[in-house]
């Protein structure tokens, strides 16, 4: 089981001085079936009287916390001890095909867990375009309708990463998906969202993981600390297997280099650093991560 030790780092500047700030975090990976946090540190500087976390509505671990002293930047930093295995797939052909998918979780959602609806409708920064049901359909050329679902993000997944190209300069979170579709490009976060409306629409219940991903400097390069980001990937549920966490940026199925941070609909209920500033004039924003495996 691999062991990663993972460091984020968030910093706000701004051009005057800001006399209070009330921020939301989602830094703390999650445990889970396939991934232990070992050890998570929170530091944040100026440091606040009443830095709190508990337990959020999805299961993530969440801080809080009110800076009420004046300030011109605000500095947070996480460190993380992560173990993470490889996840258990199911057998090829042995998840249901895509057409009789519906009446499935129709079933699921009634006799065992209605809080999957809330995966299966628009989100605010999911909404259910019918251009992405249209482009749900043309991931699927070339599949039998027959093919297991597992397949189907399989065959989708591949056709995604050839038809959207990859651009940080894109896209920024407040960029409409309708724009993503037409422009076919963005980023992960794009990627994950568009998946999602694709998915919810089939009638597939899917949901967005926030994490990090381990990423390989070019050969003869060494790693460079604060060089990696966060990542982001799609999590849909199978009715008879469970949820199956899959990365389109990437086009495969989520692995060991994957670490979980938080699940939620959509990237509004799992953003690494969310908050409000009272004053503060103009503002810059520095993020960096690093995700190092341990020896």
């Amino acid at each position: 089981m691999p062991r990663y030790r993972v460091t984020h780092r968030t910093a706000y500047s701004h051009t005057t001085s800001a006399s209070a700030a009330w921020q939301a975090l989602h830094l703390q990976p999650r445990n889970e079936p396939a991934q232990h946090c070992d050890a998570f540190e929170l530091e944040v500087a100026p440091h606040p009287l009443d830095l709190t976390s508990r337990v959020d509505y999805f299961g993530n671990k969440q801080h809080l916390f009110t800076l009420r002293e004046p300030h011109a930047e605000l500095t947070i930093a996480s460190r993380s001890i992560v173990r993470r295995d490889e996840p258990v797939l199911p057998m090829p052909g042995l998840t249901p095909a895509l057409a009789v998918i519906p009446d499935l979780v129709a079933a699921a959602v009634a006799q065992e867990d209605f809080t999957l609806e809330q995966f299966m409708h628009a989100s605010p920064l999911v909404p259910l375009l019918p251009a992405a049901r249209a482009l749900a359909a043309e991931l699927a050329e070339g599949l039998a309708p027959s093919a297991p679902v597992m397949d189907w993000l399989a065959h989708a997944g591949a056709s995604f990463r050839r038809k959207f190209t990859f651009d940080p300069e894109a896209t920024q979170i407040s960029t409409p998906l309708a724009d993503v579709i037409a422009e076919r490009r963005g980023v992960c976060q794009d990627f994950a969202h568009l998946l999602i409306s694709c998915l919810r629409q089939l009638g597939l219940p899917a949901a967005y993981v926030s994490g990090y991903l381990l990423t390989q400097p070019p050969p003869g390069r060494p790693r460079l600390v604060g060089a990696d980001a966060s990542h982001a990937w799609v999590s849909a549920y199978i009715p008879g297997t469970g949820w199956i966490d899959y990365d389109p940026t990437n086009a495969c199925f989520v692995g060991t280099s994957h670490i979980v941070v938080a699940r939620g609909r959509d990237y509004f209920d799992v953003s690494p650093v969310k908050g409000l500033f009272s004053g503060g004039g103009g503002q810059t924003l520095e993020t960096g991560v690093t995700v190092e495996e341990i020896e």
